[in-house]
């Protein structure tokens, strides 16, 4: 399973929602899409499952230190990218196209609190929205399903 989190906004690793942590297998992989904020937090992830991360905005000096701005990495033959996004909506939507638009078969994002799917010229656009924090009171995770036609799933908690 191929889980997709982002703006975790935690500094404790206790407080990640069991109706998440629970489901996650020791074969799976985590996407985290940045504001994970302090390495507690990926520390307890890896302890999960294997682990890509991007920093974030929010995220403490010594994450962003090791975490990479963006990363583009390979799943099942597909290419994917993966950013955490900045300013609000529209303009985190822009950047990532601006990035990634038909040059991956799948670019990932956070930043904007708020889920998104959309395909565009060969591109899956796909932004969980937020674990723990989300802005409309609604938080959720991904799951991205790398089948014939790639889709990502929105999962409310």
């Amino acid at each position: 399973m191929i889980w997709v989190i982002s703006d975790t906004h935690l500094t404790k690793s206790h407080i990640l929602p069991d109706s998440f942590t629970d489901k996650v297998g020791r074969g799976d992989i985590i996407l985290h899409l940045g504001d994970l904020v302090s390495f507690e937090i990926i520390e307890y992830l890896q302890s999960l499952c294997q682990v890509h991360a991007v920093r974030g905005n929010c995220d403490l000096p010594d994450v962003r230190r090791v975490l990479p701005p963006k990363l583009n990495t390979e799943l099942n033959g597909l290419k994917l990218g993966l950013m955490h996004g900045q300013g609000g909506h529209d303009e985190t939507l822009r950047l990532i196209k601006a990035e990634y638009q038909g040059k991956v078969d799948i670019a990932l994002f956070g930043h904007t609190h708020i889920p998104f799917h959309q395909r565009e010229n060969g591109t899956l656009f796909f932004n969980p929205g937020s674990l723990s924090n989300n802005r409309d009171g609604k938080n959720s995770y991904g799951v991205l399903h790398l089948d014939d036609e790639p889709w990502g799933e929105i999962i409310e908690l």
